[in-house]
Parts: structure tokens; C-alpha cells; sequence
């Protein structure tokens, strides 16, 4: 919570640690230790206090002593950390020799000028400490009544749109009121309820209230109700009462009964009634929950609709609808109307061709888009580019702005204190960056935004942090493909553009980008402490207090030099194009602060060789794609070093066991050498080891699956190899893999049949699978179907026979992705949540494509033909198979590759397979041909008849080992 409170999250810890006896500090120390412990937390209460009030709203004088205080807190951490540090490169204990007494001595002549200087510092720290809180009794009062003024809430306007204004919801009101319909089936008398889910600004408000004016006539009553942030229960109740009936209730406002009486009330007059609720504006599980009891079902056929931007309540209240942007052409139309007004029709061409241009900033989200238009309406051209180029809204200031901020900041200010904190980190990022799960976790790791909690370690602490900024609609999670399950989120405009206002407003980091140099309001009395740089140039006089430097996609100018960083935590170089050798880090080592060094994406081709000695700190090295050949031996003293990531093509030398506290490995770059497999046993705290083998032998496996049965903590596990064949695994129906297992990818090897622990008792919580069998057994498949977290199955088995296996409807319930190479027939209501599928198919059989696979976005068949009489039967199977694709709902991208297996006479060479045609369609567009090529086996194929086939050249033809 450093947003807030500054450093006290961080420094309250660390000056209990200074209590312990490894610090060895004076009896009269220990007391203004504790002391000035106790004054810090009485402040830090303060702190939190303030921090609960919208900055808009906050007295200036308290904004001021906010700031002080603040600047004070990451003051003492600064002189705590250095002594601290210094302390750790002290060894108690030298060898019994001359040389080992010399050094002793140095050592405790050090050691007591240390403790001199913290006893001097703690004395100067409590005076200053003391100056602040006689301040604060100053403005004691003022502090104390700090409260939230009442304004209207800028989402009442939303109510009272005309639906004449709306644009690009007439699908998702369609779906939404089918859904809600009542019919003659008795399932359909019950009480059904419906959530649509999403961030704030999507028009979920808009929606359902275009959906209950549509709807009220055909129930007996209905009623309308937002609760918002922190209600008061008892007045939702009596505003639904009164919406139900206005005429019975008309005095409801000034009742007196208390919340169980209101629901008995509730109850009572909904018993015979069909009724259609609407609860806008959900924010916790704990709400819902007590609405849900007045809300009875008489199976009469009664509706209720909820709103939140909140999934987990979404999916508590049940029938969860996620509300999508808007797409292209309805962005367009939206802010085509707002900008020219009536049909939102130009006569300036330039004008329309600019305004398409903006709409694609605003992700579909209609109120970016109305918000935005504001800004250009009455703008000329030529400031039109000033607003595209700034971030979100840039400097403008309007009614528009502001509530459009306020809307989005109900979501910020309803947020814990850590994830305001974690939140307001991600302002660092340029705009539409594609943020990385790991490396950011690893980066509040680094800042100290992570507590040291007992039993749960930083990172998956930080992991679930991240999963609640998901789960509250702050931040976007993305999945580029399925193949890789990559985990990114991004931050949508409008989120950016009121966390870099926020940032700034408390100095929590300063963007140095294009277009704006974001400070903080108070910048003749902050320092930068934490520095965010995409283009322009830092100013290096400046570095001496910057704890976070971050260089993201930055190509001109001039970085700092590391030496002007005295108290530097995090260095991050991003993807930063510098040229080779323009950046030295020989002075890196100098960095004794380091946590994290972040270089993925850089030209840097070195790392000093003594960095291992000197940075005891450092918790993350990311050295992906550089240029680095080698990391340095001296990394095994990196006793600390939680992550390590480095390129392909870098080795690593020295003893990897030696880091003892390592939780993730990925290495782009393994040879043969058997220390280095028989060291992996030794990191005992793994959850994530990904590595890139240059050989495989069955002697370095055999060493690879023993250190793989050490590591009791391992979650992620895939063992890759740059060659093509593949080496027979024997060993892994020894292992015993922890039930935290979640990834396992073994490409590179084939393994004698599917190992007995793969199954959902023993793996329960794995979503990701990729591997080859020797013999594919009839009992594999529905083994793996009940694993109801596999979201990611890639099986392919060696022995070529043609296997056929039926999907059933209780199988694979949350697979998104499946590649096998059997074929697949899919039963009714199998694959649910299906997205892509790659299998064999056999001439007739679509796979189940109609009916089936409701989120299917792509499919590939391989379709092996036998007894194929003419080109004319092929073709007419597979257009049977793409009119099957057609017919599916989401019309998914299909492609097929066909096999035909070819008499002997046809070819010089026997026994090959000619793929007919590999075509890839779309079925919104018109069918490409992508090849149609000859295969031989033995490279070579010369065809002797058939004309109808044209055939590539020999030499552009590939591979393929059946």
C-alpha cells in the first residue's frame, strides 16, 4: 500500500529486524528503535485514513502533510537499507590463520562504525519523526473529518438515454431477452436470474435498462434498483418495495422497520407475483447474498437481472453474460454521431478519415468513445493529433473527463490498499503494452509491495493479487494464442488514463513519455523515487533518489549512467533498441540495492563477471533475448535469486544448485554436461522450469527425470529440444508429481504409454498438456476427459494406426484447445468451451461440427482417403465438411489436408502419401487454395498420370514423418 503510506509498509519490518540479535545493536539503540516503531505506526493508521478519500476531495493542508510524510518514510528506508546491507556482506567467522585475523578485525572495526552511524541516524529520524507528528496535531481536526463530499453520480445519466441514442446493443439485447423469455416448459417457470459482468464504462447499466423497458409490461411488477459501493442494505430493500408498487409504499422512505422485517415484506408481497429485478451495480458476494433472501421464486416465471464489474459475484449470482466492446463499425457509428452530429455524416473527407483513426483508441468501450468525442467536437484538425498522441484523455479537463474518471474510479477506490498499490505500478507501462504475468509479479516483488506472509510465498501471494485485478475488472487479461498459453494483461485507456492521473497526484511514479512529462502536483516538495521513461531524456542530476528505473520500448536519447543511481531496487531495460555497446553495465555491480534486473529485449551482450559478489540482494535476472553468451559463475552466489530467464544461446556457467531459494528457471540454452541436469535436483524450491536442450541421450534424461522427482514443489515443467526426433523416456512412471502440478510439456520425448499418475486424482489441478506416446491406449482418453482443469491438450502417440474416439458429453468440460492425431467425433454437447481443433477425420465424418462446440473459433482436419475412385468425390467430401463448418454459429476458420493413399504403379517410389489439398477457409471469405503438392517419402515422387493434380517442384516439398 506505498501509494499511501510510502515506504511503511516495507520499513515497519525492516526496523523490527533491526531488533534481532544479528544486528547487535546498544540496549539505548533497541529503545529508540522500538520507539520510533511505534510513532511510525500511529502515522501509517493516519495514512490509510487519508488514503480513503478521493484525492479531489482530500484538504490541501492534509494533501501536503500526506506528502511529507511520505517523503520521510522512503528517507528512512533509504538510510535503514544501506546500513542493512552492508551488515549482510559482513562474515562473522575467518578461518584460524594471520590473513583470517587481519580480516576479523577490519570486520568488527567496520561492524562498530556501522552501528555508530544507525545509532546516529535512528536519533536524527525521531526528531524529524516527531516534527511530523506535532503537525499532524495541528491539523488534527482537519485530518480527522476528512470524509467524501456528496456529488451526483455521473451513471444516473445513463438511466435516462433515449433508445433512439443507442448504438451497437441491439445483439447483446436480443440474446439477453431470449434468454429471459418464458415458455410453457416447466424449467421455465422457475426463478431464472442473469449477470452481465464488465469494467466500468462498457454500458452494462445502458443495457439492462434497455432490456427491463422492453420487458416491465409482461410481468406483474418490476422494479429497478443500483446499490453501489458500501450500501445501506435497509434502503435497497425499501427502494425495491417502492418501485414495485408506488401506491402501496409510498411511504416506505420514512419506515422504521429494520432489514429482516423489510425482507419479510419483500417476501411476502413477491409470493404470487411474476416479478422482473434489476440490482445495478453489484460490488461484493456478501450483498448479493442478502438480497438473494427477499427475492423468492413461486415458480411463476420471475426474472432478475444484476450488474457488476466483479466476475466473482457474476458467476455467485449465476447466468453470467460478459459484455463485449463495442465492435468497429458500431464504434464508428457511436463516435461519428457524437463528433458530427444527427447520422454522424461528414463532408469532409479528411475529417472521417482522422475520426477513424481515434475511435480504434478507444477498445469499443462507448464511454471512451463519448468521452473522447467530447474532446474533438470543437477542436480544429490540427489539435486533433495532440489528443491521439497523449495518454487517455491527456490534459484536457471537461464535465465529459471528469465523469468519466468518477465512473472509473468508484472501481479504484472500492480496491484494497495492495491492490491500489499494484494498480497504480502498471501506470509505468506505454499504452497498449502487453504486460507479462511473471515479470510483473516479480517486479511488486522487487518494490516491496508483496508481504512476507507465513506459508505462502511473495510470488503466489503476488499471483493471487494479480487474479484480483482480473477478477475486478481493472485490468484485461490476455491470451495471444492457445498454443503457447501465454499469460499478459493490458490496461484499457481509460484505466491508464486515471491511474496516471492518480500516480502523479501522490508521486508514485513520474512518465517521462512523447507527448507529456507526468510529475507529480506537488513538485517543488517530491523527489522521483520511482522513474518510468519512454522516450525524451531522463534528467541525470536526478537519479540519486530513484529507487525504480524503467526503460520501456525506449530508442532515443540518452539513458542515466548507472553510477548517478545511489539507492536504485529495480532496473528494467524493455525492449529498448539502443545500439550494441552504447549502454555499459560494467558499474552494475555497484548497484548493491538491486532486486531486479530486467534486460529481455536488449543488445546488451555482457554482464559483469563479479555480479554474483556483490549483488546479494538481486531476486530476478531476466536476460532474455540479448545478445548475452554467457552468464558469469559468480551467479551462484546469488544466494537470494528467485528468477532466472536467459536467452537462446546463452550458457551458464558455474554451479546452478548453489541457488538455493530459485522459483523459476527458464533457459533458452542446455547442452550435454551432466552437472548440470544432476545440479536441477538440488533447487528445491521450483515451481517453474523451462529449458531448451541442445542433445537428449537416455543418460542425460535418466539425470533429468532423477532431479525432476526432487523438486516437490514444481508447477510448470517443460523440457524442450531443438531436435527433431524424438528420445525414448522411460523413467517418468516413477515420478510422483506434486498436486500442484499445472503445466507439463514433454515434446522432445516419447514416452512407452500414458503414465499412471495422469489422471485427475493425482494431477487435479493441470491445465496444460503436451506430450507423445509410444502406444495410445482405448482407456488414455477418458482418463485425461475428467481432468476438469485441462484447458490444453496436445497427444500424439507413434504407432500409425488409425484410432477413431468419441467425445462424450462429460469429457473435457474446460478444454480450449486439442490436438490430437486420432480422429475425432464429437458427441452431443461435448467440447463446451472448445476454441481450436486439429484431429484426424475420415471421409463423411465432420467431426460433430452442427450443434456442438459453441466457442469453436478454428479447426484443421487431416483426412486420410482410401479407395478414392476421382478428384470429384474428394472435392464433394470436402465440401461436406466445409458446409458443416459454415452451418456452425460462429462460422469458424477451417482447414483441410488431404491425403490420398496412391497405388504403386502411379509413382516410381511405393508406399507414399500425396497430401491432394491442404486448403485454409474462412468462411466469411472466399476459399483460397493455399497448395496442392505431391509427397514422397524417399524426398523424390514422379508422377505418372493424373493431370488434374498440378504439382509443385520437387524441391519446395517438405518432410513429413508418418
Amino acid at each position: 500500500m506505498e501509494f499511501a503510506t510510502g515506504a511503511m509498509s516495507s520499513l515497519l519490518p525492516k526496523l523490527g529486524e533491526l531488533l534481532i540479535e544479528e544486528y547487535n545493536l546498544q540496549k539505548s539503540v533497541k529503545r529508540g528503535v522500538k520507539d520510533l516503531r511505534e510513532e511510525l505506526l500511529m502515522i501509517q493508521a493516519a495514512l490509510v485514513k487519508v488514503s480513503n478519500v478521493p484525492l479531489e476531495d482530500l484538504d490541501p493542508v492534509v494533501k501536503i502533510w500526506a506528502n511529507d510524510v511520505r517523503e520521510l518514510s522512503f528517507a528512512i528506508e533509504d538510510s535503514l537499507d544501506s546500513f542493512m546491507v552492508r551488515v549482510v556482506g559482513l562474515d562473522p567467522t575467518r578461518p584460524n590463520t594471520f590473513l583470517g585475523f587481519i580480516k576479523e578485525t577490519k570486520s568488527k572495526v567496520t561492524n562498530l562504525k556501522l552501528r555508530r552511524d544507525i545509532a546516529n541516524n535512528i536519533k536524527d529520524v525521531k526528531i524529524q519523526v516527531k516534527e511530523v507528528k506535532e503537525r499532524y496535531g495541528r491539523y488534527k481536526d482537519v485530518i480527522s473529518d476528512v470524509s467524501v463530499a456528496t456529488k451526483v453520480d455521473p451513471r444516473l445519466l445513463t438511466l435516462y438515454n433515449k433508445v433512439s441514442n443507442l448504438v451497437g446493443i441491439d445483439e447483446a439485447i436480443d440474446e439477453l431477452t431470449k434468454r429471459l423469455s418464458k415458455s410453457d416448459d416447466v424449467a421455465q417457470q422457475q426463478l431464472k436470474t442473469i449477470s452481465v459482468v464488465g469494467f466500468g464504462g462498457l454500458g452494462k447499466t445502458t443495457l439492462v435498462k434497455a432490456i427491463y423497458d422492453n420487458l416491465k409490461k409482461e410481468f406483474d411488477c418490476g422494479s429497478f434498483v443500483i446499490v453501489g459501493r458500501n450500501p445501506d442494505n435497509k434502503k435497497v430493500f425499501r427502494d425495491i418495495l417502492h418501485e414495485l408498487d408506488k401506491q402501496k409504499y409510498k411511504y416506505i422512505t420514512e419506515s422504521k422497520m429494520d432489514e429482516r422485517q423489510l425482507i419479510d415484506q419483500l417476501q411476502e408481497f413477491l409470493m404470487d407475483k411474476r416479478y422482473l429485478i434489476v440490482v445495478d451495480d453489484i460490488w461484493d458476494v456478501s450483498t448479493w447474498e442478502i438480497i438473494k433472501c427477499a427475492l423468492v421464486d413461486s415458480n411463476s416465471g420471475s426474472r432478475i437481472i444484476t450488474t457488476t464489474r466483479i466476475h466473482e459475484v457474476a458467476k455467485k449470482v449465476g447466468g453470467v453474460y460478459n459484455i463485449k466492446p463495442l465492435s468497429d463499425d458500431n464504434s464508428k457509428k457511436l463516435f461519428h454521431s457524437r463528433i458530427f452530429g444527427g447520422e454522424g455524416i461528414s463532408h469532409d473527407d479528411h475529417l472521417v478519415e482522422l475520426s477513424d483513426i481515434f475511435f480504434r483508441k478507444c477498445g469499443g468501450v462507448p464511454l471512451s468513445i463519448i468521452t473522447l468525442a467530447s474532446l474533438l467536437v470543437n477542436k480544429r484538425k490540427d489539435e486533433w493529433y495532440k489528443v491521439f498522441d497523449s495518454i487517455g484523455f491527456g490534459h484536457e479537463d471537461n464535465e465529459a473527463i471528469q465523469n468519466t474518471r468518477k465512473i472509473v474510479s468508484f472501481s479504484y477506490y472500492d480496491l484494497p490498499f495492495h491492490l491500489k498499490t499494484c494498480l497504480l505500478h502498471l501506470s509505468m507501462y506505454p499504452e497498449d503494452y502487453w504486460i507479462g504475468k511473471n515479470s510483473v509479479i516479480w517486479k511488486w516483488v522487487a518494490e516491496g509491495f508483496i508481504p512476507i506472509k507465513q506459508g505462502i510465498g511473495a510470488f503466489e501471494l503476488g499471483q493471487s493479487y494479480y487474479n484480483d485485478l482480473i477478477n475486478r475488472s481493472m485490468i484485461q487479461s490476455i491470451k495471444p494464442d492457445n498454443i503457447h498459453m501465454l499469460d499478459c494483461c493490458r490496461v484499457h485507456e481509460i484505466v491508464l488514463d486515471l491511474i496516471r492521473t492518480l500516480s502523479g497526484e501522490v508521486n508514485f511514479v513520474t512518465t517521462i513519455d512523447k507527448m507529456q512529462q507526468n510529475t507529480c502536483s506537488l513538485n517543488a516538495r517530491s523527489i522521483a523515487r520511482r522513474l518510468a521513461i519512454h522516450d525524451g531524456t531522463a534528467n541525470h542530476s536526478n537519479m540519486g533518489h530513484v529507487r525504480s528505473f524503467n526503460a520501456i520500448y525506449f530508442s532515443d536519447g540518452v539513458l542515466p549512467p548507472l553510477l548517478s543511481f545511489k539507492v536504485l531496487r529495480v532496473l528494467v531495460l524493455e525492449n529498448c533498441d539502443f545500439p550494441i555497446g552504447s549502454y555499459h553495465l560494467e558499474h552494475l555491480a555497484k548497484l548493491v540495492q538491486l532486486r531486479y534486473v530486467g534486460l529481455a529485449g536488449t543488445h546488451v551482450t555482457e554482464l559483469p563477471c563479479d555480479l554474483g559478489h556483490h549483488l546479494k540482494l538481486l531476486q530476478t535476472l531476466n536476460t532474455e533475448w540479448t545478445g548475452i553468451k554467457e552468464l558469469p559463475s559468480s551467479i551462484g552466489e546469488l544466494t537470494k535469486l528467485m528468477c532466472l530467464r536467459a536467452s537462446k544461446g546463452t550458457r551458464m556457467m558455474g554451479r546452478i544448485g548453489k541457488l538455493k531459494s530459485l522459483e523459476e528457471l527458464v533457459l533458452h540454452h542446455v547442452d550435454k554436461s551432466p552437472g548440470f541436469t544432476m545440479e536441477l535436483g538440488k533447487l528445491a524450491q521450483l515451481r517453474l522450469l523451462e529449458i531448451h536442450v541442445d542433445e537428449m541421450d537416455k543418460c542425460m534424461l535418466r539425470d533429468l527425470i532423477k532431479s525432476v522427482c526432487n523438486l516437490c514443489r514444481i508447477q510448470t515443467l517443460k523440457i524442450k529440444s531443438k531436435l527433431f526426433e524424438t528420445v525414448a523416456a522411460d523413467g517418468w512412471e516413477e515420478w510422483a508429481p506434486p498436486l500442484e502440478l499445472r503445466q507439463l510439456a514433454l515434446p522432445c520425448m516419447t514416452l512407452p504409454r500414458r503414465p499412471s499418475w495422469m489422471n485427475s486424482t493425482c494431477v487435479p489441478h493441470i491445465s496444460y498438456l503436451c506430450f507423445k506416446v509410444k502406444m495410445l491406449e482405448a482407456r488414455d482418453l477418458p482418463i485425461l476427459g475428467t481432468m476438469s482443469s485441462l484447458h490444453f491438450l496436445h497427444l500424439s502417440h507413434q504407432i500409425n494406426d488409425t484410432l477413431s474416439y468419441t467425445v462424450g458429453c462429460h469429457e473435457f468440460l474446460s478444454l480450449t484447445y486439442l490436438m490430437v492425431d486420432i480422429e475425432i467425433v464429437c458427441g452431443e454437447g461435448s467440447l463446451p468451451m472448445l476454441e481450436e481443433l486439429r484431429c484426424y477425420a475420415s471421409v463423411g465424418n465432420d467431426v460433430g461440427l452442427a450443434g456442438n462446440m459453441q466457442f469453436l473459433k478454428e479447426v484443421t482436419y487431416t483426412l486420410h482417403y482410401e479407395n478414392i475412385c476421382s478428384i470429384e468425390e474428394l472435392e464433394a467430401a470436402e465440401a461436406a465438411i466445409r458446409h458443416a463448418a459454415e452451418s456452425h454459429p460462429n462460422r469458424p476458420k477451417l482447414k483441410i489436408t488431404s491425403y490420398l493413399k496412391v497405388p504403386t504403379f502411379l509413382f516410381i517410389f511405393p508406399f507414399c502419401f500425396i497430401p491432394i489439398n491442404s486448403k485454409e477457409v474462412s468462411s466469411t471469405d472466399e476459399e483460397e487454395e493455399v497448395c496442392v503438392c505431391a509427397l514422397a517419402v524417399a524426398h523424390t515422387v514422379i508422377p505418372i498420370c493424373n493431370s488434374q493434380i498440378n504439382y509443385h517442384s520437387v524441391s519446395s516439398i517438405p518432410v513429413i514423418n508418418k
